[in-house]
């Protein structure tokens, strides 16, 4: 499964989940992002119904390179974590200089809203794992 195949799973795909941790393991070559993903559905009769939340980890394996754009500024994260959006580095207009990847992997990009700025993150698989 790719990243892909999780935004697929996703009734808003990844558009204003929000990021409340980010980690990265190069021993396991594994990153987790835990996020907070917006399910609900803009066609919703109530409020509730419209913006509802599910926590959520994705967890990329594989992961051959993790780049972190610097914040545009002091990172102060509110109670709700950092909004983002997503999509695929290849989809980009103007693509950032990044190592290859090769054809069996996959590369995205995480555009966090408060930091004005890209986590791009390339493996060769990943999993959407449901918090309770």
């Amino acid at each position: 499964m790719t990243l892909d195949d999780v935004a697929r799973q996703l009734p808003n795909g990844f558009q204003d989940a929000h990021l409340l941790r980010l980690a990265v393991d190069y021993i396991r070559a594994t990153g987790t992002l835990d996020l907070d993903l917006w399910v609900g559905t803009p066609a919703g009769t109530t409020n509730a119904e419209r913006e509802r939340y599910r926590a959520g980890r994705v967890r990329i394996e594989g992961l051959l390179w993790c780049v972190i754009d610097p914040p545009n500024v002091a990172i102060h994260a509110s109670k709700d974590g950092f909004r983002i959006d997503a999509g695929r580095v290849a989809d980009l207009k103007v693509r950032p200089e990044l190592p290859l990847v090769p054809s069996d992997a996959f590369s995205w990009w995480f555009f966090v809203t408060e930091w004005n700025a890209f986590v791009y993150v390339a493996g060769r698989a990943a999993v959407l794992e449901w918090k309770p």
